[in-house]
């Protein structure tokens, strides 16, 4: 590049930006003293205009990046040079709006690519959007309540409009890629990290928590999105019960999927190897009474203790004993506290003799005897609470929340399956605090340039060919010729000479060249005298 010419350019655009920002400053100045103004109408019309000359800037120095003057040849990446052709101007839409930068365009003969290098320069693809505009586009697309609501409010923050598909492209773009960093390993292979699952973290206790939620769907119904959380605790007395242990979730990273268990274990186990879970000293996995839970923690967690979730297991109580003794019944209480005070001190089996004897009374009690037999080897809370586990699996009833249910079941809201996937995973990235870990994973959006003259004239002669084949197979002709025979002589000459003279009188009609219709339309332009004359 030339020194001087640089300096040239940079000095031209400092010289054009000052000049435009003391125009500005004395627009606004005479516009303060015509009449008075609250501060919430200056805020709001300073912030457009800067708006618009922060525009101009951004322009301006985008040119800059571009050589003064174009290479006359560049490598294209058959191999060949690519001819330079000429300047052309693409149009960005950015945070400060719509903003147009000239760039130079490259044409090679060989293999009829097209390029532009300061595209890829400046990571930029024409006629889309900014890279920080989609940032701030999936960002508010997953956290908002609707897709129009986050376009409502980006407007509101930055004085730019865009539309609603504008959002829910760029956020569903986002979790697509995320959702592409799972390699799903086949089923029969042990587990092994993958390249992307090396852990970089190490846990003393870390748990281990997965749960289902639904979402409607089109075409597939209400349908279970799986969530899981990886996260570590710490534990301190309880200042209203300081005879309790208060266990609080910290550091939680969360994943979900719409797939089936057997692929949301892999996922869920990359995650955790990710958190460290192959070198931590202790695994606690949580989780209610369905089996696909145990399935995963029995395949990917074989060496983790497993507790079922306390809150699910006093529902049965409940139950059992609003089936005994009725739902008003004095009984019905003391029955339930005692039970609990026996599950809770790891005495499953009087809990399974108690329910014995009431066995007749229904469904509910029947449910809470096989519940409780099936999971007693996870029910030793006792045990866990000497050793300052946490027994509740809260930390993944409140991530479906925040996931799935918060965003994806607004009322009146169906989705397609990609989309609420898409959505969903961008929230997961966000709450796990690995935002910049996921847009560094987007790529450059490209836009190919590619000749297609020669493929153009092959459909050409292809669809000239097809035509061809068809009249010549079709007898259009005779039928053509049978129509005109069958219409009487005169009627049929009183048709053409209305048609010849309806042509006649439209101008539409006659076969005039370009040059006569750029002559009416000078005449037409031309000054008309004024009435009074």
């Amino acid at each position: 590049m030339n020194p001087t010419t640089d300096a040239a350019r940079t000095e031209h655009l400092v010289t054009t930006m000052t000049e435009r920002m003391t125009t500005l400053t004395r627009t606004l100045s005479t516009w303060m003293q015509e009449q008075p103004h609250s501060l919430a109408e200056v805020e709001h019309h300073v912030v457009r205009l800067l708006k618009e000359l922060g525009a101009s800037l951004v322009a301006g120095l985008c040119s800059l990046a571009a050589a003064p003057q174009p290479s006359p040849t560049l490598t294209c990446s058959c191999g060949q040079q690519a001819a330079y052709q000429r300047e052309r101007k693409a149009q960005v839409t950015t945070l400060l709006g719509p903003i147009c930068i000239w760039r130079s365009y490259y044409l090679c003969a060989a293999c009829g690519q097209g390029q532009h290098p300061l595209d890829a320069q400046l990571q930029f693809c024409a006629g889309s959007r900014s890279a920080a505009l989609d940032e701030l586009l999936a960002l508010l697309g997953a956290t908002q309540d609707s897709f129009v609501q986050a376009a409502t409010v980006l407007e509101r923050l930055t004085l730019v409009h865009v539309s609603a598909n504008s959002v829910r492209e760029a956020t569903e773009h986002l979790g697509a890629l995320l959702l592409e960093q799972q390699p799903q390993p086949l089923a029969e292979r042990a587990p092994s990290p993958p390249a992307r699952a090396i852990s970089t973290a190490r846990a003393s206790r870390l748990y281990i928590t997965m749960d289902g939620v639904l979402a409607h769907l089109h075409e597939r119904g209400w349908s279970e999105f799986k969530v899981g959380c990886c996260y570590q605790t710490r534990s301190r007395v309880d200042h209203k019960r300081p005879e309790r242990l208060e266990i609080r979730a910290h550091t939680a990273s969360y994943v979900t999927a719409l797939e089936e268990a057997q692929s949301f274990g892999w996922r869920l186990w990359q995650e955790a190897v990710r958190r460290g879970v192959l070198s931590s000293d202790e695994v606690v996995v949580l989780g209610d009474g369905a089996h696909w839970i145990w399935n995963i923690a029995e395949r990917h967690f074989p060496r983790a203790i497993q507790i079922l979730d306390w809150y699910h297991a006093t529902e049965y109580v409940w139950n059992a004993a609003s089936a005994i003794w009725g739902e008003a019944g004095p009984e019905r209480a003391a029955w339930a506290h005692a039970q609990l005070d026996l599950l809770w001190e790891s005495k499953v089996e009087e809990v399974l003799v108690e329910l014995l004897q009431w066995r007749e009374r229904g469904e509910a009690v029947e449910a809470a005897l096989s519940y409780y037999t099936e999971h007693q080897t996870r029910m030793d809370y006792a045990s866990y609470r000497a050793r300052g586990l946490q027994i509740g699996s809260g930390s993944v009833e409140s991530a479906c929340k925040q996931l799935v249910s918060a965003r994806l079941k607004q009322a009146g809201m169906i989705w397609d399956a990609a989309g609420a996937e898409a959505v969903a995973v961008v929230r997961a990235w966000l709450l796990s605090e690995r935002w910049e870990e996921a847009l560094a994973l987007r790529g450059v959006r490209t836009r190919g340039y590619r000749r297609k003259q020669a493929d153009h004239e092959a459909e050409k002669s292809e669809a000239k060919g097809q035509v061809a084949k068809e009249q010549a197979s079709e007898p259009v002709e005779p039928v053509v010729k049978a129509r005109r025979q069958a219409m009487p002589a005169e009627v049929l000459g009183q048709v053409q000479a209305e048609l010849a003279e309806q042509r006649g009188k439209n101008a539409w009609g006659k076969a005039w060249s370009v040059e006569r219709q750029r002559e009416l339309a000078a005449q037409r332009e031309q000054p008309r005298p004024s009435i009074a004359a």
